[in-house]
């Protein structure tokens, strides 16, 4: 029995002993690991220098790591290119989020600036951007930039996106909660991803983007296992700061070890090595870090307005710098329609408790916004203030226009969208707790009508598809009627940049649209250069000249004037009696400011234009005119003001007279005063080019007119359309102080067929408005009086 006991005792005490020294092993391995091998985890030599060199703002500082020695500190050098880092990004403060832009030395001053001027100051200075870009990138803008040593602008950029999650990892790892790598054609929504975040527990290991498997034909080829994933590198990838934790020490030994030449699937195979972690698998990535397939070129030129782009955390690819900017635009306008739509609530909510608590009377007034949405706010009191209602479907159907039915204009057609937007998200607001979801599929049709002091209204037949997902799943398409009224905001003011040094003052003026002065100097007095092309029309010229001599002349306003005559085009006696009236005129106010060009040949306006600014100098102000043409001091103010050069070419839109012989046919006596502006005497020229002002610099700059047209018309369509290809702005907005006297229209056979036609549609579109035209056709008893009997 002794033996036996010795014998059980002698195995346990080899049975513990076996026991310790597994123990003193594995802790014995483990701090030889960390501390005597941490190059080589999992295989590989050791203590091998490895080239980390960083260039900011241009300087360069070489880096090496051996052992278990800590990199040294980038030393930021004084330099005029980029932005200076220590000053963008204090060590000792917390910041929420550090976002890595891989660039390259050709975005630099394109893709790299848009990104730093629109999405980069859309976080609540939490947030901090710096652009990583190969070896000896060097910027004038002022960005945050590194420069990479020992990296160029292949694509993919493997080595350079290690890097930087290296560089970050050393430098700030400890002044940010969340790190991220973009590209820089993406669009981050740094707000948005800031309230994501912080109800993210940044002190796990999280890998946070839109898990990717490869395409079909790559399957296989990743060397993924079965449940391994990577975030993909477009739309964005967010580290914690403990996952980078993790990941930066043991870069270099990625670089290393690299299997594919994707840098998105590197990355992740570098995280889910010394994290254990892969890329989040949450279906809802998908939306949240948004990836644009249904444009081909991407940039979301056709697509912006898509409910997934509001949603969405990051927006990818946008290849076209200034697009950018669009972005940005339309999410700022966005937001101050939320915010209006909001202010708007509070209003009603405010008018509805002070007439619960008494405050407000039923006889008191209701301010426009305290008002609750209705489509019978307005009451018309006689039948002619009824207002009408327009007819919406493919098309528009309205009364107003002379032909009732017409394409939907672009205003119109983004008011709807709008409109159907701003219903859907109202729809779906609680669609996750309802389980189910209203997609926009038509407009089936709709109506709409503008109240003047109210807002617009609308009633339109949706085609929607309602999706269920909770319960007994179904997609079923429904139609809805949805009835809206847009209320309109209240009147602001903004002070105009242009104008906003300037010393304004406003004085009692005959127009009520304008200030009667601007500023003082600048140019409220710079020259306008008129250039008239005349060819007789001697009674209308001597109106002319009166005109010129009340706004112009008497008031010593800074103008000069080119006329140029044709003389084939005039006898002898009209020549003699323009040169008589211009002669008055000189010599009562001096011959310096008008001058007379003469031209040979047959009329041609294009020509007459190009004689009249040939003497001029290239910085002069040119103002195209025709001798029909009325105006005032306050169209002198708007050309100087609306024509910038280099920068922005003028085309008023003047408003055109129609034959006072309609008018008038059943009056005695008919004074009609050229600033009534009423649909009865006249229409706005909407498609009329000819009244232009610009600079000749800029006119010479497009190709100048073509001297080549000859006779009526053409010239201004030509000259428009170059404007229009061009870099120049065109500024066209309706002008109340310029107007187009009538006049008989003599259209010459012996124009080329567009020029005929063109004169021939002038001619039909001044004879009166379609009220009056329909009133004479009623009135012709062989038309619409016909008697018992009659054919």
């Amino acid at each position: 029995m002794w033996t036996m006991a010795k014998k059980n005792g002698l195995r346990r005490q080899h049975f513990a002993g076996i026991v310790l020294g597994l123990c003193f092993g594995i802790i014995l391995s483990s701090w030889c690991r960390h501390k005597i091998l941490p190059c080589a985890p999992l295989a590989g030599k050791c203590c091998r220098t490895i080239h980390v060199n960083y260039h900011v703002n241009i300087a360069v500082d070489h880096l090496e790591f051996h052992n278990n020695h800590a990199l040294p500190e980038v030393v930021v050098k004084k330099s005029n290119e980029g932005l200076d880092l220590n000053s963008y990004i204090n060590k000792n403060d917390k910041n929420f989020l550090l976002i890595g832009v891989i660039t390259a030395k050709k975005y630099l001053d394109t893709r790299a600036v848009a990104a730093f001027n629109t999405w980069t100051n859309s976080c609540s200075g939490s947030c901090k951007v710096i652009f990583f870009s190969s070896e000896g990138s060097t910027t004038e803008k002022e960005i945050p930039l590194v420069s990479l040593d020992g990296t160029d602008d292949s694509y993919p950029p493997q080595r350079k996106s290690l890097l930087m999650l290296k560089y970050m990892h050393d430098n700030y790892i400890n002044n940010f909660e969340w790190f991220m790598r973009a590209d820089d054609d993406v669009f981050v929504k740094g707000d948005k991803i800031e309230k994501f975040l912080r109800s993210v527990n940044s002190s796990v290991p999280h890998f946070i983007g839109q898990a990717g498997l490869g395409k079909k034909e790559e399957i296989g080829k990743l060397f993924l296992n079965r449940h391994e994933n990577f975030c993909m590198g477009g739309p964005g990838i967010l580290f914690s700061h403990t996952t980078l934790r993790h990941v930066g020490p043991h870069v270099h030994n990625c670089i290393d070890n690299l299997l594919t030449t994707h840098e998105d699937v590197e990355v992740g195979r570098c995280v889910r090595r010394y994290t254990g972690s892969s890329c989040t698998w949450a279906f809802e990535m998908q939306s949240l870090f948004y990836q644009n397939y249904k444009e081909e070129k991407g940039s979301f030129k056709t697509t912006l307005k898509d409910k997934s782009v509001r949603k969405a955390l990051t927006l990818h690819s946008i290849k076209d710098p200034q697009q950018q900017y669009r972005i940005q635009n339309y999410l700022h306008s966005s937001h101050i329609q939320d915010l209006h739509q909001k202010e708007l609530y509070l209003q009603r909510e405010i008018t509805q408790i002070e007439q619960n608590l008494g405050i407000l009377k039923p006889t008191d007034s209701i301010t426009r916004q305290g008002m609750m949405p209705s489509l019978t706010k307005y009451k018309p009191k006689v039948r002619d203030e009824v207002l009408t209602w327009d007819f919406l479907s493919k098309s528009i159907m309205s009364h107003r226009n002379l032909n009732p039915k017409r394409g939907i204009n672009k205003p119109l057609k983004h008011a709807l969208e709008d409109n159907i937007n701003q219903v859907l998200q109202i729809m779906n607001k609680n669609a996750r707790q309802k389980g189910r979801t209203i997609d926009y599929k038509d407009l089936w049709y709709g109506y709409r009508r503008v109240s003047p002091l109210y807002g617009a209204d609308y009633i339109l037949d949706l085609l929607l598809t309602y999706r269920k997902h909770k319960g007994r799943k179904m997609t079923v398409p429904v139609r809805r009627h949805a009835y809206l009224h847009q209320t309109f905001g209240e009147v602001e003011f903004i002070e105009d940049p242009a104008t906003a040094s300037s010393n304004i003052e406003y004085k009692a003026s005959n127009s009520p649209f304008t200030f009667s002065s601007l500023g003082q100097g600048g140019k409220s007095s710079e020259i306008i250069h008129f250039i008239l092309p005349l060819a007789g029309k001697v009674p209308v010229f001597k109106r002319f000249m009166q005109n010129y001599e009340e706004v112009c002349l008497k008031t010593k306003e800074a103008t000069q004037l080119h006329i140029v005559v044709f003389n084939s085009e005039s006898d002898s006696s009209s020549i003699k009696s323009l040169i008589s009236i211009v002669g008055q005129y000189q010599k009562r106010y001096g011959g310096s400011d008008i001058e007379v060009i003469y031209a040979d040949g047959p009329f041609a306006r294009a020509r007459a234009l190009d004689l009249g600014m040939s003497q001029l100098n290239e910085d002069s102000l040119l103002f195209f005119i025709d001798v029909d043409i009325l105006f005032d001091r306050d169209a002198l103010l708007r050309i100087r003001y609306n024509t910038i050069k280099d920068i922005q070419v003028y085309y008023p839109i003047v408003f055109s007279q129609y034959d006072p012989s309609l008018i008038c046919s059943n009056s005695d006596s008919c004074d009609i005063k050229w600033t009534n502006f009423t649909s009865d005497l006249g229409y706005w020229r909407s498609f009329g080019y000819g009244i232009v002002s610009t600079y000749k610099r800029d006119l010479i700059s497009v190709g100048g007119l073509d001297t080549s047209i000859k006779g009526w018309g053409k010239e201004d369509v030509d000259l428009y359309t170059k404007f229009v290809e061009s870099n120049l702005t065109l500024y066209r907005s309706i002008d109340p102080r310029l107007v187009h006297a009538f006049h008989q229209v003599i259209c010459d056979a012996k124009l080329n067929d567009v020029q005929y036609q063109m004169c021939i549609g002038s001619k039909a579109s001044s004879f009166g408005s379609q009220w009056q035209l329909s009133n004479i056709v009623f009135s012709i008893p062989d038309i619409l009086d016909k008697k018992d009997g009659r054919r």
